[in-house]
C-alpha cells in the first residue's frame, strides 16, 4: 500500500511543477531582463530588480546614463491559444527631459517568457504610453496626446487605440478615441453663499479642471483634504501656497481654471473647496 501511493503521488507533484513553469502569471516581470530600444542607435539589455535599473557608462568629457522603469503589467490572451500573454510597459530616460516608453507583449515559450510584439510609445505628452488592458482578445492602450497647443511635459489629451495580435503583429482595428486628461467643469456657487465644497474621485495618473468666474482683486481660496491631489491656478496670478491649499488674489476680472491633479497610485477621492471672497 505504501509502495502504490508514493508511486501515484510524485507524477503529480512533477505535473504541478511543471505547469507553475509554463505559466507566465509566474514570472517576474520587476526583476527580468529587458531589451530596450529607447537607448539609441543599438538596443540595450537592462535587468530590472524591483522594476527599476540604471547604467552609467563612462565617455570622452561626459558620463552616458540610462534608467529602465516598469510601470505598468497587464494580462490577458490575445492569440486566443486560452494561455494569456503578459504586456509590460516600461518608461527609459537616457540622462535629458526625454522620458520614453515602450511596450512589450510576452507569450510563454515552454518555460521561457519571450518577447512575441513591441507596442509603440513615445516621448511623455507625445505619445507615452500610460496603460494597458486586454478585452475580448483585443488589446486596448491609452496614450499621451499633447493636444492642440500642449508640449512634451504635459499630455492633455488620453488616446485609446485598440489592437489585434495576428502572429507576431500588432494590427489597430477601428478608430481611436480621445478624451481629456482634465474634464473641465463649471462651479456654481448656491444663492447668497461665497463658496462650494464637494467630492470627486478621481482616477489613477489624472485631473479635472473647474472653472469660476470672479472680479478683480477678489481672493479666491482653494482646499483638498489630501496630500495625494495636487492643486494650481492654471491662469497667471500669485499664488500662496500653504498645507494643501492656495490663496490668490485675482488680477483681473473673468474665468479662471482650477486644476486638481491625482499624484497617487490608484482613484483618489478629494473633497474641494473652492470659496471667493
Amino acid at each position: 500500500m505504501k509502495r502504490f501511493l508514493i508511486t501515484v503521488f510524485v507524477p503529480l507533484i512533477i505535473a504541478t511543477s511543471a505547469t507553475a513553469q509554463n505559466d507566465i502569471h509566474s514570472v517576474d516581470f520587476k526583476n527580468f531582463s529587458y531589451t530596450a530600444f529607447c537607448a539609441g542607435d543599438a538596443p540595450a539589455t537592462l535587468t530590472v530588480k524591483d522594476g527599476e535599473a540604471s547604467k552609467e557608462t563612462p565617455q570622452d568629457g561626459y558620463v552616458d546614463r540610462l534608467y529602465l522603469q516598469v510601470t505598468d503589467i497587464a494580462y490577458g490572451d490575445l492569440n486566443g491559444d486560452k494561455h494569456d500573454e503578459a504586456i509590460v510597459l516600461t518608461v527609459c530616460n537616457t540622462g535629458g527631459t526625454g522620458n520614453f516608453s515602450e511596450g512589450f507583449i510576452f507569450t510563454m515559450k515552454g518555460a521561457k517568457a519571450t518577447v512575441t510584439s513591441r507596442i509603440p510609445g513615445g516621448d511623455r505628452a507625445y505619445g507615452g504610453l500610460r496603460s494597458t488592458r486586454v478585452e475580448n482578445g483585443l488589446l486596448i492602450v491609452d496614450s499621451n496626446d499633447p493636444g492642440k497647443d500642449g508640449a512634451a511635459c504635459c499630455p492633455e489629451l488620453i488616446v485609446t487605440t485598440t489592437y489585434k495580435l495576428v502572429g507576431s503583429k500588432l494590427t489597430k482595428v477601428g478608430k481611436e478615441t480621445s478624451r481629456d486628461l482634465y474634464p473641465t467643469e463649471r462651479v456654481a456657487f448656491a444663492k447668497g453663499m461665497s463658496g462650494k465644497t464637494f467630492t470627486v474621485t478621481i482616477p489613477e495618473e489624472e485631473g479635472k479642471r473647474y472653472i469660476v468666474g470672479a472680479r478683480a482683486g477678489q481672493i479666491l481660496t482653494v482646499t483638498v483634504d489630501t496630500d495625494q491631489a495636487s492643486i494650481r491656478l492654471l491662469e497667471e496670478a500669485d499664488e500662496k501656497f500653504g498645507v494643501n491649499n492656495f490663496v490668490v488674489k485675482l488680477p483681473t476680472t473673468g474665468n479662471f481654471t482650477i486644476e486638481v491633479q491625482n499624484n497617487s497610485n490608484g482613484p483618489l477621492p478629494v473633497t474641494i473647496g473652492i470659496k471667493i471672497q
